[in-house]
């Protein structure tokens, strides 16, 4: 199986490689709006604290991010391409379905939390229907990303929350590197529906695992392909939305421990390497706020877990 799956990661890049290179690279305009975003998931909402408890992303648009020398082995922008750049800040934690025992779990989820600093690219193409993503992330997994504090405190303050009694379990620290790539393309186009296809890579720390599915959406909405909605439209938009995506795991920092400490209390060994993962909820965008509501799904990672949901939540604004 993990030889099926990196064939498939290389054939994910090689087409992913093969659409960018027949488009010439060229000087092409950037947004100039700066844009702040900010992507909480919990699944507090189900009353429930296991597997990926919570996650955090702040990001910030800002065309003077294009000076940054990472941009350059990210994803070349092509002819008629709107350009976006942004630097994030990422915080995951993970832990088991028991966590009120300071004992090892050993046929569940390790304790773990991973912070990555990111840089992003996006190029939208209108007249192909095409946008593509690209990002360098750098970070750490272990202690040293504050998951224990960062839980514990948060739960001190919640009237129904417990505290987590075993993240002296958590996966040790180790370094992060991941590159990451994806690939949409406008499949239907109607004027109150469409559907996109998505394909997507990550390579390296914390996870390497290649994505393919599809997004739709019905309501009121702008072009999709022209630019990120808070960007280019100032009126009053509002729909619904449901993704479907089949994820090809290679490898799991969560579960597995880092590549290169490996002297970890608990890890899991095998994982699955076939997810299933779905998304439904809602979004409302008028003139330079954006906010989006949802519920997300996966299958198990490993065969003695269950399925899993949590809430997302994502509030952008431009100035």
């Amino acid at each position: 199986m993990c030889g099926s799956v990196i064939k498939i990661f290389l054939i994910s890049i090689t087409i992913i490689i093969g659409n960018v290179a027949s488009l010439v690279v060229v000087a092409q305009p950037t947004k100039t709006n700066t844009m702040a975003e900010l992507t909480v998931d919990n699944d507090i909402t189900f009353h429930i604290d296991r597997y990926y408890s919570s996650g955090i992303t702040v990001s910030l648009y800002s065309d003077f991010i294009k000076n940054s020398p990472i941009n350059m082995i990210l994803l070349p922008n092509g002819n008629n391409e709107i350009n976006y750049y942004s630097l994030s800040i990422t915080h995951r934690m993970y832990t088991p379905e028991r966590t009120l025992t300071p004992d090892v779990q050993t046929y569940d989820h390790p304790y773990a939390a991973y912070l990555l600093i990111g840089n992003k690219k996006i190029s939208f193409n209108s007249q192909a229907r095409i946008k593509k993503t690209s990002m360098l992330e750098f970070g750490v997994i272990g202690k040293i990303a504050g998951g224990e504090v960062i839980q514990n405190r948060l739960h001190e303050n919640i009237s129904f929350a417990q505290v987590s009694k075993g993240w002296h379990n958590q996966i040790q620290n180790d370094i992060c590197i991941q590159y990451s790539v994806m690939y949409e393309k406008g499949l239907l186009n109607l004027p109150m529906f469409e559907i996109n296809g998505l394909l997507g890579t990550n390579i390296g720390v914390p996870h390497t695992q290649t994505t393919i599915g599809s997004y739709a959406r019905f309501g009121f909405f702008s072009d999709y392909f022209r630019g990120i909605g808070i960007d280019i439209s100032q009126n009053l938009n509002a729909w619904l939305y449901c993704s479907g995506s089949i994820y090809l795991v290679n490898y799991n920092a969560t579960l597995q421990g880092g590549t290169y400490n490996q002297d970890n209390v608990h890890t899991i060994n095998p994982i699955n390497n076939t997810l299933i993962h779905g998304k439904l909820g809602g979004v409302v965008e008028f003139k330079r706020i954006n906010v989006e509501y949802g519920m997300e799904v996966s299958s198990p990672e490993f065969s003695t877990a269950y399925w899993h949901r949590w809430a997302h939540l994502n509030i952008a604004f431009a100035f």
